[in-house]
């Protein structure tokens, strides 16, 4: 018997949700017929359906349009030109300096010194010819970060990589 009501209840919910669907559509206007005539209402007029266009091939065939009087129409002074040179690549890393020696187009890094002062190990680094006094955790050169200052090299973080740059070893990243 307990079942049973309960098939009830939810049955009678869902009448009652969807007369009160129904009573929504009807208040606002809507009708059976209204949603599915073919002219259509605005502002309380009807609208005229929209005529068909009849498109004549011959009358096409006649016309004389060739692609020499389409290009002649067509003003190609206006139109944007850009040359692949001064695109640049987006998936391309930004570079401080374009222009540097044999490796164009990227960062030439090299360790001059390596030094301890009041127990806090310093390094010299040369980013594209200038020089950086740099100690653990500092940053230079908008993407480097000092991580570590050996005796005898250096390791920065560029992003999430390590990169490890040895005394007189020139490093082009």
């Amino acid at each position: 018997m307990n079942f049973k009501m309960k098939k009830i209840k939810i049955n009678l919910r869902y009448l009652v949700i969807i007369g009160v669907l129904i009573i929504i559509i009807l208040s606002a206007g809507c009708t059976f017929t209204g949603l599915f005539s073919k002219n259509l209402i605005i502002n309380d007029t009807i609208a005229p359906e929209i005529a068909k266009i009849h498109i004549d091939e011959n009358e096409l065939k006649n016309l004389d349009i060739t692609s020499k009087t389409l290009n002649e129409k067509i003003d190609s002074s206006n139109e944007i030109k850009i040359t692949a040179d001064k695109l640049r690549d987006p998936f391309m890393p930004f570079y401080l300096n374009n222009q540097q020696g044999n490796e164009t187009g990227k960062n030439k890094l090299f360790v001059e010194k390596i030094y301890s002062e009041d127990e806090i190990f310093y390094a010299e680094i040369n980013l594209n010819d200038a020089v950086y006094k740099l100690k653990k955790d500092d940053l230079f050169g908008k993407i480097y970060q000092v991580k570590a200052i050996n005796a005898d090299s250096v390791v920065l973080l560029k992003g999430d990589e390590l990169i490890t740059i040895y005394m007189n070893e020139i490093y082009y990243d």
